[in-house]
């Protein structure tokens, strides 16, 4: 028996009672709304998807254009070495000059130049051609380059955060933590130069404060330099973010120096400190995002930078596979006049593997710190290692140079290791001092969750 549909009139479809009809209607509308629902998750998630793939494809293209991952494009060029000179005049013009002499005689060509605060460049050298430089009395040391990397890791990206913990602990001298983070100052008029992977400059947590400042691999002054490994927003975030830094209104200006993989070389970084050197405005901080083998020409001119009044922190860096390492066997951790920092966890505890020793300065949070995410503009993360430590003591700086700005970076030193709190640390380490840092409680104030309103 054929009969015809009530709803579309097709004959051959038995007819729906009503009540049915109405809980299919209901089941549809149900799942309607669920399907709604997982779409909009699916979305929000898709805008947090994690950069490994772009940065993969980023490094890959820049292995081609010798862009953005400066560790594969300067390991097919295994000889290229940095000459540091004597007694050549601290400009650009000088510097040049004494490089095209010493290459048109020694051989060589020359890369980059670094005129201020060091003096020097960098080249490709064979054995014999090394020789020869080194027999050079212009010639004060050649360091064939190296790598450094990264010292943190990324947790997952997510829409929202919980609220960051490592605020709370610095404005308190005791746990357990109050969900507040007081302080009265804010930072602003201070600049932090952020030498890492770069800013993704556009994130909500800047308000508009952060700039690219100059790209030390592609030599690009302003504009570019967007981070493609997430590294350096995170960081940069730590030290000034709107709802998860340190010093909420200081300006950052990002200077890239390390690639799409996180690496960058010696050749790079000394170009990041050589165009900070020049270029940068005071007060101003400069936050390290990265940790590696001793380098005592990046020592040197980070040495030479601290005397031209630009203070800097560092990350005390981590051993291999978590092993235990001393931050003096280490660059830039090492550094005497460094603002080396070691990292903490909710419970004081330091955290596993982190560098200790003489050359820390002190700690700060570096567990699972919450942080803006170079995945889209209203993406969240968190970074664990002692850069997280590192840029919050960067934000610390800055609240204090906001104050103080004629502040010499030993004076600076000074006041915030005078300024910790003292044998609160668990396992601080061999010869490691035992202060965590400290911002001092001024203005009330709840420890808001990133992206929250007003925050």
């Amino acid at each position: 028996m054929r009969h015809s549909d009530s709803t579309t009139g097709r004959p051959g479809t038995p007819k729906t009672p009503p009540g049915r009809l109405r809980a299919a209607r209901h089941r549809i509308s149900r799942h309607r709304r669920l399907d709604r629902a997982r779409l909009a998750a699916a979305l929000a998630a898709a805008l947090c998807l994690p950069l490994a793939a772009a940065a993969t494809t980023s490094a890959q293209a820049a292995g081609r254009t010798g862009a953005g991952s400066p560790a594969a494009v300067d390991r097919a060029a295994a000889a290229v070495h940095i000459v540091q000179l004597n007694d050549v005049e601290a400009t650009k013009e000088a510097v040049t000059k004494v490089a095209a002499e010493m290459t048109a005689t020694h051989g060589g060509s020359v890369r980059r130049v670094y005129a201020d605060p060091m003096q020097g460049f960098s080249t490709v050298l064979t054995p014999e051609q090394l020789t020869k430089y080194l027999k050079d009395t212009r010639v004060g040391s050649v360091t064939e380059n190296r790598t450094y990397t990264a010292a943190g890791q990324l947790g997952g990206t997510s829409p929202a955060a919980a609220a960051p913990w490592g605020l709370d602990r610095i404005d308190q001298r005791e746990l357990p933590l109050d969900g507040r983070y007081s302080v009265g100052r804010t930072g602003a008029g201070v600049r932090v130069y952020v030498v890492d992977t770069g800013v993704r400059t556009s994130h909500g947590d800047f308000a508009g404060r952060a700039r690219g400042a100059y790209d030390a691999i592609s030599l690009r002054e302003g504009g570019g330099g967007q981070d493609c490994h997430g590294h350096g927003t995170a960081t940069a975030a730590i030290a000034a973010g709107r709802a998860t830094g340190v010093a909420r209104q200081a300006r950052v200006e990002s200077v890239r120096a390390l690639g799409c993989d996180g690496t960058g070389t010696l050749e790079h970084l000394l170009t990041a400190v050589d165009w900070i050197t020049t270029h940068a405005r005071k007060p101003a901080v400069v936050a390290l995002g990265f940790s590696g083998p001793a380098g005592s020409v990046l020592d040197l001119q980070l040495y030479q930078m601290t005397e031209q009044g630009i203070a800097y922190t560092a990350p005390a860096g981590s051993g291999s596979g978590g092993a235990d390492t001393d931050s003096c066997d280490l660059t830039p951790g090492r550094q005497t006049t460094a603002l080396t920092a070691g990292a903490t966890g909710r419970d004081d505890g330091r955290v596993a593997g982190t560098g200790r020793g003489s050359c820390v300065h002190l700690f700060a949070p570096g567990a699972g710190v919450p942080a803006a995410s170079a995945a889209s503009d209203r993406c969240w993360t968190t970074l664990t290692g002692t850069s997280a430590a590192a840029a919050a003591v960067a934000g610390a700086a800055a609240l204090h140079l906001a104050a103080r700005p004629t502040a010499d970076p030993a004076e600076l030193d000074q006041a915030l290791t005078d300024g910790s709190t003292k044998d609160r640390i668990r396992d601080a380490g061999e010869d490691s001092p035992n202060r965590l840092l400290y911002v001092a409680d001024q203005a009330p104030g709840r420890a808001a969750a990133p992206g929250e309103p007003g925050r």
